[in-house]
C-alpha cells in the first residue's frame, strides 16, 4: 500500500493507540480477584493471542518507521537542498537559535540596580539587543519556511508501507 509520509505517520499513531488499548485490556482482564468460597469468573483474555497481537502491532509500526526513515535520508525538501532527515535536525537547531535570540533580545543594552549596599551598579550588552531581534525575526521567519517545506516534502513524497 502506497501512503504519503504524512498518512504513515499518522498510521503509526493509530497503530500505537490500538497497542496501547490492547494493553489497557489486558491490564484490566489478566487476573481476576474472587473471595474465598466464590466461584472465580473467567474473563474473555487470552495471554497468547495478545501477546501475538502486540507483537504484530510492532512490526506494523516497525516496517512503516523503516520506510520513513529511508525516505528521510533520500527525499529532498524543496528550497533548501537538503533531506527531510536533515530538515528535521536543522528545524531543532533553528528553534534552539530562536529560543536563545528571544532571550539575547530582551535585555537592556544598558541597565542599571542599586546593589543591597547601596552601590550604583551597570550592566551592558556587549552586543545590540535590537540586533538580536531582528535576528530573531529572521530566524523566526527561516522556521516557518522550513516547517512549510518539510510538511510540503512529507505530503507529495509516496512509499510503500
Amino acid at each position: 500500500m502506497k501512503v504519503c509520509n504524512s498518512e504513515a505517520m499518522k498510521l503509526i499513531k493509530e497503530l500505537e493507540e490500538r497497542k496501547k488499548q490492547v494493553i489497557y485490556t489486558e491490564d484490566n482482564r489478566s487476573r481476576v480477584s474472587y473471595k474465598e468460597g466464590e466461584e472465580m469468573k473467567p474473563t474473555k483474555y487470552d495471554y497468547a493471542a495478545t501477546r501475538k497481537e502486540i507483537a504484530e502491532i510492532d512490526e506494523r509500526i516497525r516496517k512503516i518507521k523503516h520506510a520513513l526513515a529511508k525516505a528521510n535520508c533520500a527525499v529532498k525538501v524543496d528550497d533548501f537542498n537538503i533531506t527531510i532527515g536533515e530538515a528535521l535536525v536543522y528545524l531543532a537547531q533553528l528553534n534552539a537559535e530562536y529560543s536563545r535570540l528571544e532571550t539575547l533580545s530582551s535585555y537592556d543594552k544598558l541597565a542599571r540596580r542599586i546593589t543591597a549596599n547601596g552601590v550604583l551598579e551597570y550592566t551592558e550588552c556587549l552586543y545590540d539587543p535590537e540586533t538580536a531581534e531582528k535576528d530573531q525575526k529572521e530566524t523566526y521567519s527561516k522556521i516557518c519556511k522550513l516547517q512549510i517545506a518539510i510538511d510540503r516534502a512529507n505530503l507529495t513524497n509516496f512509499i510503500e508501507v
